[in-house]
């Protein structure tokens, strides 16, 4: 019987001698090869030489590069995304945070959800080929997972930059808090729980509380509750967290969602200054707004950065009810407390919101009016339209047919406050100081609504606690860094094409230039500005002859917003 046939490779020397008398060692690499049925050489090398006359081999020096290297990287984007980091100082703030690993790894991928909007993560590791990241080695798709449940599992690197970022914050800054929802389908999250989503899809949802400094609209904290809680208790963590910065008692700006009688007296025993929306029908306001009515609306109250607002300010004594949670002396657990605290009301009226809301109502009435007129049968109208059928028409039967009228009384009754808010303060401030400090809040939205759409933050798309928290901080970065070149490029276009009495900046050829500029940047966002200059590449050649490097070429706009941005580049 014949052998088995192993397949096993075997090496071998063997020697050949040159006519000078040098001989030549090699090695050679032997494998049989079953269908040829015999062994056959699969690779041979040199290994030396041993010179005439010697016993000595010297070994084969490494063959001369014949040809040259050369890689290829895109910079536009990453160029810019590498200044804002540097300028803002996030990049400072995680390095301070975080060894330096983890820092590199966190701003890669803060910059990465920058640069691609809606990206997710398993594109990124094909992507950083051919782009420049912090981290150089390159980040899998495990890496990322590996680092957001490293950084969910402690909150050392997390609070670390949040106070970081809270003492970049400019002296006697306000702060503003807001909530968003994030859906997610997962079953594994105990955080996603039923309640108010906002997205309005249904699902379960975990809730996103975020402290943004309204000065520079930076986010400087952000803290994570189960989806069920409502807007009004959550302001008690985010006033503790403040107090965890050592924030020298800033004014607290809060939407209308956070408004309650609990949390006003809550802030008010804290010594905390706020500022948040009132509910118009409160039953303590609206009767202030009442008395205001004559004075809102006089010429000497108009706002002098916004001539449609008309403002004016009362200071009212409010009795605060309390249930007492424990004993205390006298005071029996489950007694009934009332306090009485002194609280500015601030009343606006904004005509332009006034007018808007007006015509959309009357266009309403009207066109339920022209419906019934035509012969349709108030059964047939929606619900809503049967409401105001109701409300807002008079209608009669008579002999020659149905008659339909205004209800003038109602109308004038519904309209009497459109383009009336108030906004509910215990520090005392100047009427349109206080207006300006809540819309500075109001850019919060914008940040919710940049955040979804840039930073994949529309779904959780994690399975574990731990991966969530890292993920939102990942998110929370990559807000930080598109809030700043919003910023800056509002504050250019701000500047962009206005006459300084320069003449030389006044020349007619370089204000052409600025409003050619302006013009473009109406048309564009962020995410475009980024793509348009991602098709900037820099080649780098190395031959015998030394490196060569070359960037491609931009026009003269885009040199001039690089220029005007501030982006300068080694």
């Amino acid at each position: 019987m014949a052998r088995r046939v192993s397949g096993k490779i075997t090496t071998s020397q063997f020697r050949r001698t040159q006519k000078n008398g040098d001989v030549y060692v090699y090695e050679r690499t032997l494998q049989y090869n079953p269908e040829k049925g015999y062994t056959e050489q699969t690779a041979c090398r040199l290994l030396g030489k041993i010179p005439a006359g010697g016993t000595d081999m010297k070994p084969t020096r490494p063959g001369c590069r014949s040809g040259s290297t050369a890689t290829r990287k895109t910079i536009g984007a990453m160029d810019i995304l590498e200044w804002a980091g540097r300028e803002s100082g996030i990049d400072d703030d995680l390095l301070a945070s975080a060894d330096r690993g983890t820092a590199q790894k966190i701003m890669s991928v803060a910059r990465y959800w920058t640069a691609n909007p809606g990206g997710t993560i398993p594109r990124m590791e094909e992507w950083q080929i051919d782009h420049m990241l912090p981290y150089e080695d390159g980040i899998s798709e495990d890496m990322c997972y590996d680092l957001m449940a490293s950084i969910g599992k402690g909150a050392s690197v997390q609070q670390g930059y949040f106070s970081a970022r809270a003492s970049r914050m400019p002296s006697r800054a306000s702060v503003a808090v807001d909530s968003t929802t994030i859906s997610s389908y997962s079953e594994n999250l105990n955080d996603a729980r039923y309640g108010y989503n906002k997205a309005g899809d249904g699902l379960a949802a975990i809730k996103v509380v975020t402290l943004f400094c309204t000065e520079t609209r930076q986010p400087i904290a952000f803290m994570r509750q189960p989806g069920n809680i409502p807007d009004v208790i959550s302001v008690t963590n985010a006033v503790k967290q403040l107090d965890a910065f050592g924030m020298e008692k800033p004014l607290v700006v809060l939407d209308g969602g956070f408004f309650s009688e609990d949390n006003i007296l809550y802030l008010m025993k804290g010594n905390t200054k706020f500022l948040m929306r009132g509910q118009m029908d409160g039953k303590w306001i609206l009767p202030e707004l009442e008395k205001a009515l004559c004075e809102l609306s006089l010429p000497s109250r108009t706002s002098p950065n916004h001539p449609g607002i008309y403002g004016t300010t009362v200071a009212v004594m409010h009795g605060f009810h309390w249930i007492r949670r424990r004993n205390r002396g006298a005071a029996a657990k489950g007694e009934a407390v009332t306090e009485t605290h002194r609280v500015y009301l601030h009343f606006f009226l904004d005509c332009d919101r006034q007018r808007i809301d007006r015509t959309a109502f009357l266009q309403q009435v009207q066109l339920v009016k022209e419906q019934l007129e035509s012969g349709i049968e108030t059964g047939q109208l929606s619900r809503a339209e049967q409401d105001t059928a109701k409300k807002y028409l008079v209608i009669k039967n008579t002999r020659g047919g149905m008659k339909i009228s205004v209800n003038d009384d109602a109308c004038i009754k519904e309209m009497k406050h459109y383009g009336q808010f108030c906004l509910v303060s215990n520090s005392r401030m100047d009427t349109f100081e206080a207006l300006d400090s809540y819309m500075l809040r109001e850019k919060t939205e914008e940040c919710y609504r940049i955040d979804k759409q840039y930073n994949d933050a529309l779904r959780t798309r994690s399975k574990g606690t731990f991966a969530l928290e890292g993920r939102l901080f990942c998110q929370f970065v990559a807000m930080g860094y598109e809030q700043f070149l919003y910023g800056r490029i509002r504050k250019m276009k701000s500047m962009l094409a206005v006459k300084t009495k320069d003449p030389v900046h006044d020349a007619s050829k370089t204000l052409k230039a600025e409003k050619a500029l302006l013009n473009w940047l109406n048309k564009m966002s962020l995410a475009k500005i980024l793509d348009w200059f991602d098709a900037r590449q820099e080649t780098t050649v190395d031959t015998k002859f030394g490196r060569r490097r070359w960037q491609t070429e931009i026009i003269e706009r885009d040199k001039l917003f690089l220029k005007y941005l501030g982006v300068t580049r080694d």
